[in-house]
């Protein structure tokens, strides 16, 4: 026969065990101090507990209190309460702690984990250093530019189905409507030609290249990638085991490497707006990077991830859909994400792959990544659906230009080396994307400059961190989360630091 332990023992006992967690809310300190009656032995398999109302009045605690205590150590495990008959502790939950308890660490030095190479290439990278969230960082957002009542509005309408299906998993290769909403999307404003079937949706372009580099690679394999190149893609890449090959880009991107491209399987490229220089690539060397591909038997990955932003010259068409147009359409992997048009924490891209490669890069995402979030999918598909994209992009365009003229004036203004024409101090790129670039004359450190503008206040990435193959002096600064009314003040700020590295 059982012992129950009486109440005013418990009481004390208690008192005593919350005299050890004195950090902890009241609810918490019980709590703990009956796991510890249990653990101890001072309640044992099949006692009883005291009523709650009695404990509470010896303790001087709400009876609710202990209420939900004993709840919650009941879910947990602990204890069992019977109809009417009161709580009681659960003898498997003491077993299984008493063997717990038993168990005897071997005794010897203790080995801690380490990183692995590949980790430790990722702790050090330089861009850690440099990439803090503030003014002029990339991946900044304004929210006032954002239409979130129609998101939310959205979101409600979706969830207020009377069916589970956004429960389920989803489609092979991601939400129909969506596929289809962004296979016209791209037709119409980017000249891609694809079918819906050729839309692969993923969690962001990251996961999108480490899906190719999955399917079409082996490791070792050589990749052409820009130097400098944008940073998530080189890691993307580094870390499915490829070499890199680094072409440096020029005024028009990134020049054909006719003799290195023949052993190459993938060129990661930019060519709307080479990140982070701002290069737009021109029609002539667009043909000249498909003809080497046709010949090598390589696939082009176009990144796109800013083209919606262009302020000033006729667009200029898609790797993809020249490729559609003068040739099969199976040499160019198309790469789009939402992040830059709608917030950084949509996580949601797509690809546009060749139609021979669309069931196995649609299973293969299902399969490798699962499903995604079938309500945002749902949703972003009503949202280009219904014009809410298209709508929204053009407030962003108008919204972003302005910006960038203000931020240019004001660079001009403060930092009058620029208006030189001798001046190695110049901006790069044209009228277009959410960032400017710097180069810096020869021999000046960027690295040192953005830890001076730093210590500012605000944010600029030396091109240097960007870099795959010989470093190149220069800055980014990004103004798309930077109001226009605070450009002018932050110019002025870290104008002294830009002034000194043209000298």
């Amino acid at each position: 026969m059982t012992v129950q332990p009486t109440t005013d023992s418990l009481a004390e006992w208690l008192r005593g065990q919350q005299a050890r967690h004195p950090g902890l809310a009241l609810r918490l300190q019980l709590a703990q101090g009956l796991r510890d009656a249990v653990v101890s032995g001072v309640l044992t398999p099949g006692q009883r507990l005291p009523a709650t109302r009695a404990l509470a009045g010896q303790l001087g605690v709400a009876r609710n209190t202990l209420v939900a205590v004993y709840a919650q150590l009941e879910a947990e495990g602990f204890v069992v309460a019977g109809h009417g008959s009161g709580t009681y502790v659960r003898r498997v939950v003491q077993d299984r702690l008493c063997e717990a308890s038993a168990a005897v660490l071997p005794e010897g030095p203790v080995a801690r984990p380490r990183l692995s190479r590949r980790g430790q290439s990722y702790r050090n990278d330089p861009i850690h250093e440099f990439w803090v969230e503030r003014p002029f960082c990339p991946g900044g957002f304004t929210d006032e530019l954002f239409p979130q009542q129609v998101w939310n509005q959205l979101h409600m309408q979706a969830l207020r189905r009377p069916d589970a299906s956004l429960l389920r998993t989803g489609a092979t290769g991601g939400a129909p409507a969506l596929r289809t909403a962004i296979a016209r999307h791209v037709r119409a404003t980017r000249g891609v030609r694809c079918e819906p079937e050729q839309v692969v949706l993923t969690d962001g372009t990251a996961q999108s290249l480490a899906l190719v580099g999955r399917l079409l690679c082996d490791p070792n394999d050589d990749v052409i990638v820009e130097n400098p190149c944008y940073w998530g893609a080189r890691r993307a890449l580094e870390h499915q085991g490829l070499k890199l090959r680094p072409v440096d880009v020029d005024e028009a991107g990134a020049p054909v490497p006719t003799a290195a491209a023949a052993g190459a399987r993938l060129a990661y490229l930019t060519p709307s707006h080479q990140f982070p220089t701002g290069a737009v690539m021109p029609f002539a060397r667009r043909l000249h990077w498909l003809a080497c591909a046709r010949a090598a038997g390589m696939l082009l990955l176009e990144d796109d991830y800013d083209s919606e932003f262009r302020y000033a010259g006729a667009p200029v068409p898609s790797l993809q859909g020249l490729d559609a147009e003068t040739g099969g359409g199976d040499h160019v992997v198309y790469l789009g994400s939402f992040s830059k048009t709608m917030f950084p924490g949509i996580r949601l891209a797509f690809m546009v792959v060749p139609a021979s490669l669309a069931p196995v890069f649609s299973a293969a995402a299902t399969d490798y990544d699962r499903d995604g979030d079938q309500l945002l999918q749902g949703v972003m598909a009503r949202f280009l659906e219904e014009g809410h994209y298209a709508a929204h992009v053009h407030r962003l365009r108008e919204a972003f230009g302005r910006r960038r003229e203000v931020l240019v004036q004001a660079l001009h203004a403060h930092v009058p080396e620029l208006s030189r024409a001798d001046s190695a101090l110049r901006l790069t790129g044209g009228a277009r994307g959410v960032h400017l670039s710097f180069s810096l004359p020869a021999g000046v450190d960027d690295r040192a400059v953005a830890t001076a503008c730093a210590r500012r206040g605000v944010t600029v990435i030396p091109q240097s961190a960007y870099c795959v193959g010989p470093p190149r002096s220069g800055l980014v600064l990004s103004y798309a989360g930077v109001r226009e009314a605070d450009i002018e003040a932050l110019v002025r700020t870290i104008s002294p630091v830009l002034r000194s590295a043209a000298r």
